[in-house]
């Protein structure tokens, strides 16, 4: 039973599968992914900013190669600003979970400037172990899936010892490519 849907027979065993490889892809391709996604997310909304000013050209070549340009050049913007717009999330995530703990502005925001810095410095490293465990975890979701169509229940130890050993794999893989 996934999220209170009984999964039986070949319909679990396709999800299963499908799990399985989009957990190995992100196991071992995470962080190239995330960045690629943000580049394209990036170049998607540079290309529709420029469109939206279409009128302005003097024909629609030059409002589509001016969308081309906007694709790359905001494209490229999304993608070496993502550490930075991770520092300022767990910047701000910092300030509000501290701010009613500690009392203090001034430590609070020195911590949470600190978890910024701490984020863009180590931002590649953070991707790689987030992206290899939860690539591990939805790995690890896909064969449990799997292997409860063939009434094997896997134990919760082995199952953690295969999630640490997934995402160490998935990191390792990652940090040699």
């Amino acid at each position: 039973m996934i999220g209170g849907l009984n999964l039986v027979g070949v319909g679990a065993t396709v999800s299963g599968i499908i799990l399985i490889v989009l957990g190995l892809v992100l196991m071992f391709l995470g962080r190239k992914l995330v960045k690629v996604i943000f580049f394209l997310v990036g170049g998607i909304i540079g290309a529709l900013l420029v469109l939206r000013f279409a009128y302005l050209f003097p024909t629609m070549s030059y409002a589509y190669l001016a969308a081309l340009i906007g694709f790359i050049i905001v494209g490229l913007i999304f993608y070496f600003l993502l550490p930075f717009g991770a520092g300022l999330l767990a910047g701000l995530a910092t300030f509000l979970i501290l701010r009613p703990i500690i009392g203090d502005l001034l430590i609070t925001v020195i911590l949470a400037l600190a978890a910024l810095i701490i984020v863009v410095i180590l931002f590649n490293k953070f991707l790689t172990v987030g992206t290899a465990f939860l690539g591990a975890l939805i790995l690890l979701t896909g064969l449990n899936q799997i292997a409860i169509q063939s009434n094997i229940i896997l134990a919760e130890p082995i199952q953690l010892a295969l999630l640490i050993i997934f995402t160490i794999i998935g990191c390792w893989v990652q940090f040699k490519t």
